[in-house]
């Protein structure tokens, strides 16, 4: 098999030509003209750069794509496209629109890898990442792909601190899928494989807690992915975008805890006007926003909000307050993303190999909120009725006291059990034209009324009676001024996705308290 060796400089003229190109302007062999009677062995821009910008055929070797020669040096080097969407809010900003695929894990043969030599390593170790924006609002064909532009490339080593928690998240998957090997004796049969395979997939759920940088694609076979999360910080490191550097050392998820930990040794039984003093802080009375506002000035941050804290973005991390009773139950439901529906009524999707397929959950954004993300919970006790006075009743809030925190991750269990019926539950009702707008109904069956004196209706989506995911709408009320969301001709207010209350405190009940 040819190697493909280039001159470093080489390469940083053939991508400086093509910034700010869109592909079909650099499409210097036809790519996209035969696209539709190619079998893509990588992704579409993958292919594309490796066909027309470097000039060779794509292969399926494990090894890195490219020898890059420096001062007579020649590294191994990957070549990796990935694409960006463009996000407002905060402030217009890039971000990673997937996980970054690297390599097959390898079930049946990691057990014999070390890390230093693994197939893993050797795609990470050297990486040049091309960046092209992702400018549709919708999901398109491969050929569509002719109209983004590349926007930015870059060779891309990680830091000593990113190496030893890249090379922590792969023993922990060697680790897990070794014990599973070992479980079954014998040659590589088929039966045996089958017997791996099964194993594998009822367990490889305990990964999710402890990995950092990394995860697995959800099907089998298994691929190594670096988070969105950590792919987005990347992007933002190398197109300028500034986010706040916390005081500290975090190198993996788990030093996050260890913080944890060490703020409700100083913090617990404070109240959060005491803790707001403390830190020289006035908080806002507003529920929604005291979680990030604690957290941030907890850890020693100025932002106002997390993603614009490194730390938090790289590890997909969301800060959700929780509130309990002094008998430690009860809590409000709690309020999760609104939902895009024109993604979330997709019917296929461009694969990691370019390939349009029928779309699956696990291609959706329902599961990547759910894979991607880890909260941080941050729990208070509300004062007892004899604890507020007629006049503290006002400021009942700010009395709440800090309990501590704790991290909770959503199982795969969780995620296709209860997180999927309600994906599939609003495909089936849009498709089918089974969604309906249900005018609410008093106790007495009567129809009830908003203050504004119309008839309370909403659409028929899963509701909390149904499952502990449900979904709501959300606005300043729920009059039709603000019904501004349109689906299959209802009009309705912005629809989120929810958990529900008592939900929360059962999955937080199985998570220790850091």
């Amino acid at each position: 098999m040819a190697e493909h060796i280039y001159d470093k400089a080489e390469l940083i003229k053939r991508f400086d030509a093509i910034l700010g190109k869109c592909l079909k302007d650099i499409d210097t062999v036809g790519f996209f003209e035969k696209l539709r009677f190619m079998e893509l062995q990588k992704g579409v821009v993958g292919t594309f750069i490796e066909n027309c910008v470097l000039g060779y055929e794509s292969d399926t070797k494990q090894d890195a794509d490219l020898l890059v020669v420096e001062n007579n040096k020649r590294v191994k080097t990957e070549l990796k496209s990935t694409g960006m969407v463009l996000k407002s809010s905060p402030q217009n900003h890039f971000e990673a629109k997937e996980p970054m695929s690297i390599t097959a894990v390898g079930v049946y043969d990691i057990a014999d890898e070390v890390f230093e030599t693994s197939h893993f390593w050797n795609k990470l170790e050297h990486l040049l990442l091309v960046y092209y924006h992702y400018t549709a609002n919708h999901p398109v064909s491969p050929y569509e792909y002719c109209e983004f532009p590349i926007t930015g490339y870059e060779f891309h080593e990680f830091s000593d601190d990113e190496k030893t928690a890249l090379k922590q998240d792969w023993e922990h998957v060697h680790a897990l899928v070794s014990k599973v090997v070992s479980h079954h004796p014998g040659d590589k049969t088929r039966e045996w494989k089958e017997a791996v395979r099964k194993e594998y997939i009822d367990v490889h759920g305990e990964l999710r807690q402890v990995l950092s940088y990394i995860d697995l694609a959800p099907k089998f076979p298994p691929r190594f992915r670096l988070k969105r999360p950590i792919v987005s910080t990347i992007i933002s490191n190398h197109f300028g975008q500034t986010l706040e550097q916390l005081p500290g050392k975090y190198t993996v998820v788990t030093d996050i805890d260890l913080k944890c930990k060490e703020l409700t040794e100083k913090y617990s039984g404070m109240t959060i006007s005491e803790i707001g003093q403390s830190l020289g802080i006035t908080l806002t009375k507003d529920n929604k926003a005291i979680a990030e506002q604690l957290i941030i000035a907890m850890f020693g941050g100025t932002s106002s909000k997390l993603n614009q804290i490194e730390l938090f973005q790289k590890f997909g991390v969301i800060a959700k307050s929780i509130t309990v009773t002094p008998k430690g139950t009860k809590t409000e439901d709690m309020k999760l993303f609104h939902i895009d529906f024109d993604e979330v009524t997709r019917k296929e999707m461009v694969g990691e190999d370019g390939i349009v397929r029928p779309m699956q959950f696990e291609d959706s954004d329902f599961y990547s909120y759910f894979a991607d993300h880890e909260f941080i919970c941050i729990l208070f006790e509300e004062p007892s009725k004899e604890d507020i006075t007629n006049n503290q009743e006002r400021k009942s809030l700010l009395m709440n006291k800090f309990i501590g925190f704790k991290r909770l991750v959503f199982s795969d269990k969780f995620i296709d059990e209860t997180v999927k019926p309600v994906w599939l539950d609003i495909r089936e009702k849009i498709f089918n034209n089974t969604l309906v707008d249900v005018i609410q109904k008093n106790k007495d069956g009567s129809n009830k009324l908003l203050a504004c004196g119309e008839i309370s209706s909403a659409p028929n989506f899963m509701k909390s009676q149904e499952n502990d995911i449900f979904i709501r709408g959300a606005g300043s009320d729920s009059s039709s001024k603000h019904k501004i969301e349109s689906v299959n001709g209802i009009k309705m207010l912005p629809q989120y996705v929810w958990l529900k209350g008592n939900a929360v405190i059962k999955e937080l009940s199985r998570v220790p308290k850091l």
